[in-house]
């Protein structure tokens, strides 16, 4: 590691470039997964072309989708090992009639424009590295701090009436038992295990710990706190939370709309855009089986399918995509426009990522929905996940999973794609662009602007 300041030799490359051992040691490397040319025929075929019918597409009026951007910030060049954390929410609703009679009209009234969408912004605010909070009711320590922040901000209701707290209280309920959620003690130095009572305790209630008194949420069952690193601060909480987050405020508003009779209606006309694969991913990842079985009890209840699915920007599916249009192209060998395939367990195995050594299915313990390539009229390349046809997941289940046939989504969703294209952001689609525009600030001068907003505000 550099000392500070120091900067590194404009030179030093060549000790290692022209280093013999080098040279030799590379020529023995080569890349595990990766698609061989003489095997692009039989990968290209998997693509395969669909139909979009009308009658096979459901009338969306509306897209509902959230981003979030994370920033870790110090507070002084004094001590520069504390550090605020502060996570960014948008939350969209753009409405395709009036983007449609906008594109179909020819030249696009700005004003006009800005009546697509509806928009909101929250934002997250908590101690990270070597900082507490000072106006709870007891003394803090930092894990304490940042329960506490996490706990304030999810007794927030996004939709003015549902608070995040009664989502999740909603979604365990999906579990068995249904009435009790189980975790431990947050207290590090207590191995008591919580039984919390979904039925009969507020969400947003505080209990004492039966054994050692620390006060619980119903936020601690995530346990995201497991997520700090005291060396290098709270980063890995910030993205964990933010996940959660943004899978709950989408689940928040469809708990919204079931409660108001125009609202439910309009489920059926309105597609729930996740921004990243239907996965959670780290110390909460548990709540995705909770997920699944809410999305197909609801389902079920409603008598028609919920146009849910995660747009994935990036990844080794989707770099691995490029690379499949790269070479055959070259070849002569392009993919058929309007095509996809379900990227199942042997392809990506085979040809993508090696196979998890502790489960027998890809994303076992983190997945609630498929992946799928679809390659646009337009030739766009998007990689998708398709909420999962099933209400659990087991060796029988993976059977419908693996299965297209089983998702009677498809059409509308790839049809929504074409739709949405835009040429802001290579392969975006419009919702979230502008969520993220209303996410993310930027880097310079925003972040820098921030930097000294946290450090006017925050106690040294």
């Amino acid at each position: 590691m550099p000392y500070k300041n120091e900067m590194a030799s404009k030179i030093s490359h060549e000790r290692i470039v022209n280093l013999t051992e080098v040279a030799e040691k590379l020529k023995k490397f080569r890349v595990v997964y990766d698609c061989p040319e003489e095997k692009l025929n039989s990968v290209s075929a998997l693509f395969k072309p669909i139909e979009i019918l009308k009658e096979d597409i459901q009338d969306i009026r509306y897209v509902f989708t959230v981003d979030s951007s994370q920033y870790d910030l110090p507070i002084n060049d004094m001590i520069p090992s504390a550090k605020v954390g502060i996570v960014t929410f948008g939350g969209l609703v753009v409405d395709l009639q009036e983007r449609n009679e906008l594109r179909n009209n020819g030249f696009v009234d700005p004003l006009r424009f800005n009546d697509l969408y509806e928009s909101s912004f929250m934002v997250f605010v908590t101690p990270s590295h070597n900082v507490i909070t000072i106006d709870a009711e007891r003394p803090m320590d930092n894990i304490q701090s940042i329960r506490w922040e996490i706990y304030r901000f999810l007794k927030k209701s996004p939709f003015k009436e549902i608070s995040y707290l009664e989502t999740l209280n909603t979604l365990l309920k999906e579990g068995d038992p249904q009435e009790i959620a189980e975790f431990n003690c947050p207290n590090p130095d207590c191995n008591q295990r919580i039984e919390w009572d979904l039925v009969n305790n507020d969400p947003s209630a505080v209990i004492p710990c039966p054994n050692c008194g620390e006060p619980v949420y119903l936020s601690d069952w995530l346990r995201l706190d497991e997520a700090m690193d005291f060396e290098f601060g709270t980063g890995s909480i910030l993205t964990r939370f933010s996940q959660v987050v943004e899978h709950l405020t989408v689940l928040n508003f469809i708990q919204h709309m079931l409660q108001i009779t125009i609202l439910k209606r309009a489920l059926s006309k309105t597609a729930f855009l996740i921004d990243g694969p239907l996965a959670i991913y780290g110390e909460p990842a548990r709540l995705h089986r909770y997920i699944l079985r809410y999305l197909y009890r609801i389902q079920q209840e409603l008598n028609e399918p919920l146009i849910y699915f995660g747009l994935q920007k990036s990844g080794r599916i989707k770099d691995h995509f490029t690379l499949i249009e790269e070479r055959a192209e070259k070849q002569g060998m392009a993919i058929i426009p309007n095509s996809f395939f379900l990227v199942d367990d042997d392809y990506r195995f085979r040809y993508i990522q090696r196979r998890p050594s502790s489960n027998k299915y890809f994303g076992q313990d983190v997945l609630y929905g498929q992946d799928f390539a679809f390659y646009s009229k337009d030739k766009k390349k998007y990689v998708i996940s398709v909420l999962y046809p099933t209400e659990k997941k087991n060796d029988e289940s993976y059977k419908k999973i693996f299965d297209a046939k089983f998702y009677p989504t498809l059409p509308t969703i790839f049809h929504l794609l074409n739709e949405l294209q835009t040429d802001i952001y290579e392969d975006a689609v419009l919702p979230v662009a502008l969520a993220h525009k209303y996410a993310a600030v930027s880097l310079n001068p925003g972040t820098k602007i921030l930097e000294l907003f946290v450090r006017q505000h925050t106690r040294t």
